[in-house]
């Protein structure tokens, strides 16, 4: 081959490298959209429980429980006066017929639930906030607010170590401390009925206590103490 032809040979390889290509299969990696050859975007949305990575994996940070919205929708016009009688404080909640906690009221009422003791806020549980609000729906009738009164939401696993020392009924994995469980009262509703309603609502933990109701969002049990 003389040293002419292995010129042409080597510019004719160049310029098809160099020349635009309609045919060109999609990037490996397309930040804008997700889209490439490696991309798995076809089968996900952005209604999935979870994110991808960048191999198409679920991500370890499940979208949801960071934002924890609770999946609830009043049917009724609904007006919720929470208060705290370990730290005096209130928060006032209103909903329209046919709508659901906004993201700020969502953050509200996290930090209401959070652990005063230590003043450490968690996110809740989706599950135990639809079937709380649930409950207090259902006594929201007549257009007055259903005073909730609230006994302990979140508890850090250094405060339900503390509280263990001091009670029995405090048990040593409480869903308390995953912010899956609330304890709370309503004053206007006597204690039967609450617990009676809350067992007919509550697919979780259902407690009956002397002052209070317990619900959770572990596997159905019914118990009173």
């Amino acid at each position: 081959m003389t040293q002419q032809s292995v010129l042409t040979r080597r510019a004719v390889c160049i310029a098809a490298l160099s020349a635009p290509c309609t045919g060109m299969a999609a990037p490996l990696l397309d930040l804008t959209s997700g889209g490439g050859l490696f991309s798995k975007s076809s089968t996900f949305s952005s209604h999935s429980s979870g994110s991808l990575d960048l191999f198409g994996n679920p991500s370890s940070t499940n979208r949801n429980s960071l934002t924890s919205q609770a999946e609830f929708i009043a049917s009724r016009p609904l007006q919720i006066a929470f208060e705290n009688p370990n730290t005096n404080e209130s928060l006032a909640i209103s909903l329209r017929t046919n709508a659901g906690l906004g993201t700020d009221q969502t953050g509200q009422i996290h930090r209401f639930l959070r652990d005063w003791r230590r003043n450490e806020i968690k996110i809740f549980d989706s599950n135990i906030l639809k079937t709380f609000l649930e409950i207090c729906n259902h006594f929201g009738r007549g257009g007055n607010p259903v005073k909730v009164r609230i006994t302990s939401g979140y508890r850090s696993k250094a405060t339900n170590d503390q509280l263990r020392r001091t009670s029995q009924n405090v048990a040593r994995n409480s869903l308390h401390v995953q912010a899956r469980a609330i304890d709370f009262s309503l004053p206007d509703v006597p204690m039967s009925v609450l617990t009676r309603t809350a067992r007919r609502i509550c697919p979780g933990g259902v407690g009956r206590y002397p002052n209070f109701v317990h619900i959770d969002s572990g596997p159905l049990r019914r118990w009173s103490a």
